[in-house]
């Protein structure tokens, strides 16, 4: 009350508002007396239409005009003080929400960076959008800016993950977690790196839960998945590889020997190991024999035609141990084959897709432990959890991109089941990233909270530049972080 003035300040923005018809938004702002600063009009060297209104206190809305969308009000958008805030602020943010970094632009001709992210896609949800101007350090923040309020399913949850990335990146706690006075709602609340202050409320939406991260989502490259696992051979070396090839119709990529260490690596794939999921086959002199265990499960390959794949493993003398036919209680058409080692693929009935070498299965013996350690060691997204009470198991699909389009990483919960024999056939599960470094700071966070352990620091391998990480989840399963071929 009283209070008939405040400062903006320069630091932040703008919010975002969109409209299907930006010029008509615009005559409608100003036949109601409004303050249009920008006139509606394409975006310097682009096609978006977009303008500038004014409110009466002052703050800037940009009018953006775009499809019909569910959530108008868009944007908000800060700037921030210090040029590397910008991947910084990526990291920060994301880690105690889980937010994604849709895009990154350089404008070297205006002198700005901007990033944008959010928990959906852009023209769907609300989004942050974080500006960096060429050499200003600083802002002033004013006092009519608040902050921004993120819904959470759990804010003490919430808060231990701020509290480790204000450790690291920096910014500060200002609210621990707990109810408002007189009131049952909890809230926690602080600052990010660049003062800009945020809030957590909770929300009764089980989707929301976008609150505990470590992993930077642009650090891990979903298309340099890389699987180990240790094969062997009978009669000839070859012949593991040679049933890849001509019962699955997989191409064998590359092969190298290496006498001194006294074992043989093949690569098999449906594609460069550079755009594509492969399959490293190593026999080691002598050994003709592996035990498999009971925690791996399966493979997968996705195929248009699963009855004439099955008959052509048949043709070629391979084994079939499900014939092919719909799912139980569904129209999803799959078989299983085991190779020549025992390892067993489902042969899943899909329409053509970019990756046929689907999925990898792994049994875990708590399911909500091991989703939360690949969401964040990782930055994996739960494409999909199915109880199926009938049949005693709960299965989880994670992956970097939907089902069919990438490899995913399938893991079964069985009930009352929480720990299996591994074995030494299966070896591990390599995942392509930009920043062998980060990815590894991201690792160790998780298994402080989660369980799991560091086994190699990361580093270059001895005698060439490769660095890679290791690690095992808390059930044990080995995974290794090496440079994306992607990106390198």
């Amino acid at each position: 009350y009283g209070v008939d003035k405040y400062d903006i300040g320069e630091g932040f923005g703008h919010f975002g508002i969109a409209n299907e018809d930006v010029y008509k938004l615009a005559e409608n702002i100003k036949s109601k007396g409004g303050n249009i600063t920008r006139e509606p009009g394409p975006v310097k060297g682009g096609s978006t239409v977009i303008a500038f209104a004014k409110d009466p206190d002052g703050y800037q809305f940009a009018l953006i005009q775009t499809a019909e969308t569910p959530e108008p009000l868009c944007q908000v958008m800060l700037r921030v003080a210090v040029h590397a805030h910008i991947m910084i602020y990526c990291l920060w943010s994301y880690r105690p929400f889980g937010m994604k970094l849709f895009r990154k632009k350089d404008v070297p001709n205006y002198k700005y960076t901007i990033a944008k992210l959010g928990y959906i896609d852009e023209d769907t949800t609300t989004v942050l959008e974080l500006i960096y101007n060429y050499g200003v350090t600083k802002y002033s923040k004013g006092n009519a800016y608040a902050q921004v309020a993120i819904g959470t399913n759990d804010v003490y949850k919430s808060a231990e993950a701020v509290d480790l990335a204000t450790k690291e990146l920096g910014g500060k706690i200002l609210r621990q977690p707990g109810p408002l006075p007189g009131i049952n709602t909890k809230i926690t609340s602080f600052v990010d790196p660049d003062g800009w202050k945020v809030s957590n409320e909770p929300v009764d939406h089980g989707t929301l839960d976008h609150d505990h991260s470590y992993s930077d989502n642009w650090t891990w490259n979903s298309g340099s998945w890389l699987t180990t696992l240790t094969s062997s051979r009978s009669s000839s070396e070859d012949r593991t590889p040679r049933y890849y090839t001509e019962c699955f119709g997989m191409k064998l990529l590359r092969k190298r020997d290496v006498p001194d260490e006294k074992y043989t690596n093949a690569f098999l794939g449906f594609g460069p190991e550079d755009t594509n999921f492969a399959l490293e086959l190593t026999y080691n002199y002598g050994v003709d024999k592996y035990d498999i265990g009971e925690g791996f499960g399966h493979f997968a390959i996705a195929n248009e035609d699963v009855y004439k794949l099955a008959e052509n493993i048949k043709s070629k003398g391979g084994k079939i141990t499900r014939e092919p036919g719909p799912v139980k209680g569904g129209s999803t058409v799959i078989a299983f084959a085991q190779d020549p080692d025992g390892f067993l693929f489902e042969l899943i009935q899909r329409a053509e897709t970019p990756e046929p070498l689907c999925q990898v299965m792994l049994r875990v013996g708590d399911l909500d432990r091991s989703i939360k350690f690949y969401e964040k060691a990782l930055g994996m997204k739960l494409l999909r959890k199915k109880d199926v009470p009938d049949y005693k198991y709960t299965i989880a699909m994670l992956g970097y991109a939907d089902e069919d389009k990438t490899t995913v990483l399938e893991l079964t919960y069985n009930y009352g089941r929480t720990e299996y024999t591994k074995g030494n056939a299966y070896a591990q599960v390599a995942i392509g990233t930009n920043d062998v470094y980060k990815s590894a700071e991201a690792v160790d966070l998780a298994t402080k909270e989660l369980g799991g352990k560091i086994l190699r620091q990361p580093g270059p391998l001895p005698g060439i530049n490769t660095k890679i990480a290791s690690f095992v989840d808390p059930d044990g399963w080995k995974v290794v972080s090496r440079p994306s071929m992607l990106c390198c």
